[in-house]
C-alpha cells in the first residue's frame, strides 16, 4: 500500500483560498481528511474544521423527488472564514482601558499581593463589563514583550517556572510509616475533605535558623502555617499536635525527611509518606510553598519574621481567587466544607 506524503513544510498560518480549492478538488476525488492533510502539509484537525466550516446543505431533484445532501464548497468556507475574522479583532494596547492597567500594576506590585494576573483580569471583567481589557494570555504576551509597566520580575512565578526533569523510578527505602501507595482513593481523588499535605519552608540553611511549617488541605487548598525555632522531629510533632486539636485533620501526607520521622507516633490521624524524590506526590503543598516564596525568599533568614507577618502572608494566599475553583477562594471553600 503506497502513501503520498507532502514535502511542504508545516506552517502555522491560516488556510489560503487556493488551499480551499484544493480541498474541494480532493474531496470530489474521494480522498479522506487525513490524506488531504498529508497532501497539503497541514494538521488533520485543520482540514476537518475547514470541511465543517465550508459544508452546506444542497437540494437535488431526482425523478421528481427532492433529496437533501451535504457538500463542501471552497467559496463557502472562505466566506465563513472572512466573517469570523471580522469578529476576531486582535486587541491593541491603545484600545484597552488605561484604568485597568493602572489598577493591575497596583495589585501586582502590592506589598502583600492577593491577586495573580489571571484572577485580577477575571475580577476586573466582572466589575467593569463595559470596559475593553485584554485576556490573561494576551496580557502575559504584553508583559513578556515589555509593552506594559509590569515586568516579569514582578511576577515571581513567571520567572521561576522551570522545565520538569524526568521523574526518577525509585523505591522507598525508608520505613517511616505507611507508604502513599496505601492511601485510599478518596484522598487521591480529593473527593473527601480533611486530608492535608505537610512540608517546611527554610530560610538560611545554617544552625539556629527558624523554619516555617505549612499544611495544605488537598480539597480546598486552604493552608495553615506556623513559625518554628528549628526543624527537629520533636518540634514538628508538638506543632502538629496543636493543629490537630484546632482543625479538621484526618490524614497528613509527608515526604521522607528526618524532620517528619516521628509523625507516625501521632494518634487519631493517618500519616502517609511519599516516595523519595517525588515532590509531585505532594504537589498541592509544593505549589503553595512556591506562592509563599514570594514573601519568604530563599536564602533569607526567617528569624526576624513575626507571627503577624506570617499570618498576613498566609491570608493573602488563602483569600486569593483561584481559577481551579472557578475563582472562589481557598478560605471560602474551607469554611464551606466545614459547614456541609
Amino acid at each position: 500500500m503506497s502513501h503520498t506524503h507532502s514535502n511542504k513544510k508545516s506552517r502555522y498560518s491560516h488556510l489560503s483560498t487556493s488551499e480551499r480549492g484544493e480541498i474541494s478538488a480532493y474531496l470530489k476525488m474521494g480522498k479522506k481528511p487525513a490524506e488531504i492533510a498529508r497532501l497539503l502539509g497541514r494538521h488533520r484537525s485543520t482540514i476537518t474544521r475547514e470541511i465543517k466550516r465550508g459544508t452546506v446543505t444542497q437540494v437535488q431533484d431526482k425523478n421528481g423527488k427532492r433529496t437533501h445532501y451535504q457538500t463542501y464548497f471552497a467559496d463557502s468556507g472562505q466566506r465563513v472564514y472572512e466573517e469570523n475574522r471580522k469578529k476576531s479583532v486582535y486587541l491593541k494596547l491603545n484600545q484597552c482601558s488605561p484604568t485597568f492597567f493602572e489598577q493591575l500594576e497596583k495589585a501586582v506590585k502590592a506589598k502583600v499581593r492577593r491577586h495573580s494576573v489571571d484572577t485580577f483580569v477575571h475580577e476586573y471583567k466582572e466589575n467593569h463589563p463595559t470596559e475593553t481589557i485584554p485576556s490573561t494570555k494576551t496580557l502575559y504576551r504584553y508583559i513578556a514583550a515589555g509593552l506594559v509597566s509590569i515586568k516579569p520580575i514582578d511576577l515571581p512565578k513567571m520567572v521561576s517556572i522551570r522545565k520538569r526533569s524526568k521523574s526518577k523510578s525509585t523505591v522507598n527505602k525508608k520505613t517511616l510509616g505507611k507508604s502513599i501507595e496505601e492511601r485510599p482513593e478518596t484522598i487521591n481523588n480529593r473527593s473527601e475533605f480533611g486530608h492535608w499535605e505537610i512540608d517546611l519552608v527554610l530560610g538560611k540553611k545554617t544552625k539556629g535558623e527558624a523554619v516555617v511549617m505549612t499544611l495544605v488541605e488537598r480539597q480546598s487548598r486552604f493552608a495553615l502555617a506556623c513559625k518554628l525555632p528549628n526543624k527537629q522531629a520533636e518540634t514538628i510533632n508538638e506543632a502538629v499536635k496543636e493543629l490537630l486539636s484546632e482543625h479538621p485533620i484526618a490524614s497528613i501526607t509527608s515526604d521522607n525527611g528526618s524532620e517528619f520521622s516521628l509523625l507516625s507516633d501521632l494518634e487519631d490521624v493517618d500519616i502517609y509518606f511519599a516516595h523519595p524524590y517525588s515532590s509531585h506526590e505532594r504537589g498541592t503543598n509544593e505549589n503553595f510553598n512556591g506562592l509563599l516564596r514570594e514573601f519568604l525568599p530563599k536564602g533569607k533568614s526567617l528569624n526576624p519574621l513575626t507571627d503577624e507577618e506570617l499570618a498576613q502572608y498566609i491570608a493573602a494566599i488563602n483569600e486569593r481567587p483561584r481559577r481551579l475553583h472557578y475563582y472562589k477562594t481557598a478560605k471560602f471553600l474551607f469554611e464551606l466544607s466545614q459547614t456541609a
